[in-house]
């Protein structure tokens, strides 16, 4: 039996820091929904934790309906000498892992408010990678938060 090697990067947690809804009283059955997703991310290398953030805008293009949830995850990365190893965990996984929990959120959060479920489509989270590139902080004992500018992606 071949031993399993564990992952270096690991899940904590995750919670929704923001989450709102607005909705005209009757909505038409043919809703022409937009959904945009703008990541952002800390990597902490003193405490080795990386937090991603996923802000998650859905609109109607009539005005009907809107909704904005802000998510965010909690990583840690323990064992590991070189942050460059991990781009891929920063980038690819941890959206894959993170996304699943807005989507139920998303659906529980429009069912329990009177109308129909909306459930947010599958997406290749590979395609948020770039934009969360973009949009990284990096903190240690030897440097000061940066901010980036951040726009949504449009999906």
């Amino acid at each position: 039996m071949n031993d399993v090697k564990l992952s270096p990067f690991k899940f904590e947690k995750f919670f929704i820091i923001e989450s709102s809804i607005k909705r005209k009283k009757r909505l038409n059955d043919n809703l022409d929904l937009k959904y945009k997703i703008l990541p952002s991310g800390i990597i902490d290398e003193d405490n080795k934790t990386f937090e991603l953030q996923l802000i998650v805008n859905i609109i109607d293009d009539n005005g009907q309906f809107e909704s904005k949830v802000i998510i965010v995850g909690i990583f840690e990365f323990k064992e590991v000498t070189r942050i460059e190893n991990l781009n891929n965990y920063f980038y690819v996984n941890a959206p894959a892992i993170i996304f699943p929990y807005v989507r139920a959120y998303i659906a529980a959060l429009t069912s329990l408010s009177g109308f129909e479920t909306i459930n947010l489509p599958p997406i290749n989270v590979g395609i948020l990678k770039d934009e969360l590139k973009g949009h990284i902080q990096i903190i240690n004992s030897s440097n000061q938060h940066q901010t980036t500018p951040q726009t949504p992606l449009d999906l």
